[in-house]
């Protein structure tokens, strides 16, 4: 079973409470356990740990979330909301919010693009790197840059939403995306390829993503690798192999 703990932690990771506002939640699941669905604020506050002043100020915060529920008389009670789940609702605000700033990076993106002429990768500098870091980062960087082919090799398919919607980006410029994975979700398979992407069972090593055959990194079982920018890969004749042994999905 789920404990206080456990669920608050859960609350820290959407980052969508405050800490003190959490310290509340904790005190009031605490409170249920002990067969006290309803409390005070003093009652609360005792068990949070904090002034009754800011047991209210985070009490009604949690109340206009939809969290908490609180008796209309003088003496208030406080009890954790049953009346229906909150979080589906909280998350649509999310995405209130996903959306509005969507569209102002797509504004933002159509302007760079008026403001600065794009397509010199790098200047045109030869970059060939180590990192030990931010495979995620550079992999949708060099996603970025493909215009007319991204390969990809990987253990298992990518299941982080970054990495997903470059490859995205990709396929809507019309790029041709070739993937060997030795592991894909049956049910994210379905997606693939009906978004276009040629997918085929098999193994490549280390993992790989290359764009037009100029640019590309590495990345081992660490999250570490080599990148580079603006040269011929020597990766490509062993993909073309891997690809040709891979097993068609389909």
């Amino acid at each position: 079973m789920l404990s206080p703990d456990d669920f608050c932690n859960m609350l820290r990771e959407t980052e969508s409470f405050d800490e003190l506002e959490i310290r509340v939640i904790r005190a009031m699941l605490t409170l249920v356990q002990r067969k006290r669905p309803k409390a005070d604020a003093a009652m609360i506050a005792k068990e949070a740990g904090m002034s009754v002043t800011n047991a209210y100020k985070y009490l009604y915060s949690l109340q206009s979330k939809g969290m908490i529920e609180c008796s209309k008389e003088k003496q208030k009670m406080f009890w954790l909301s049953r009346s229906a789940n909150p979080f589906p609702r909280l998350f649509s605000f999310l995405g209130r919010d996903y959306l509005r700033k969507k569209e102002m990076f797509n504004k933002l993106g159509s302007a760079y693009e008026r403001m600065l002429p794009l397509g010199d990768v790098w200047t045109g500098e030869r970059v060939n790197e180590h990192y030990a870091s931010g495979f995620v980062e550079r992999a949708s960087f060099i996603m970025d840059l493909a215009k007319e082919e991204l390969l990809v090799a990987t253990d298992k398919f990518f299941d982080d939403f970054v990495l997903l919607d470059a490859v995205r980006r990709a396929l809507e410029r019309s790029v041709r995306v070739r993937i060997v994975a030795s592991q894909i979700d049956p049910n994210q398979l379905d997606k693939l390829e009906r978004a276009g992407l040629e997918v085929r069972l098999g193994r490549y090593w280390p993992g790989l993503i290359v764009a037009d055959g100029r640019h590309g990194l590495t990345v081992d079982g660490e999250g570490k690798g080599t990148m580079w920018l603006n040269s011929q890969s020597d990766h490509l004749p062993d993909f073309e192999k891997a690809w040709a042994r891979a097993q068609v999905v389909r």
